[in-house]
């Protein structure tokens, strides 16, 4: 039974269903004619597919990123004395180990927001 959900839930996630519709009038032997004027709206199925990645995806990815950004902090930290108090060191190692992305969300996926950002560099 568990397999069986399994196999359920990764067709939903990967499957990629195409739905058409034909008019009267559009169908010239057995081709659909499709209409560039109006954008198609985003299925619900690809919604959820977004959002079940992007949380699943975020699970893993904020985990990771959080304890990098733990560990580039300790180490700003103990630069900072060892680089004789000059914050300039200890601030690049912060900059670079905190900044960047924190959760990956749908828009990511979508590629309607930058792409994703482990490190903030410059």
């Amino acid at each position: 039974m568990k397999k069986l959900l399994i196999c359920i839930a990764m067709m939903l996630l990967f499957a990629n269903p195409v739905f058409a519709e034909s008019e009267n009038g559009k169908v010239k032997d057995n081709e659909v004619a499709a209409e560039k004027s109006e954008p198609a709206e985003e299925s619900t199925l690809r919604h959820f597919k977004n959002g079940m990645n992007s949380s699943l995806l975020s699970l893993v990815y904020t985990t990771i990123k959080v304890n990098i950004a733990i560990v580039g902090g300790v180490v700003g930290g103990v630069a900072y004395p060892l680089g004789g108090f000059y914050n300039g060191i200890s601030k690049k190692i912060w900059d670079s180990s905190m900044g960047g992305t924190y959760l990956i969300t749908e828009d990511i996926l979508a590629g309607k927001e930058k792409p994703v950002l482990f490190f903030k560099l410059k």
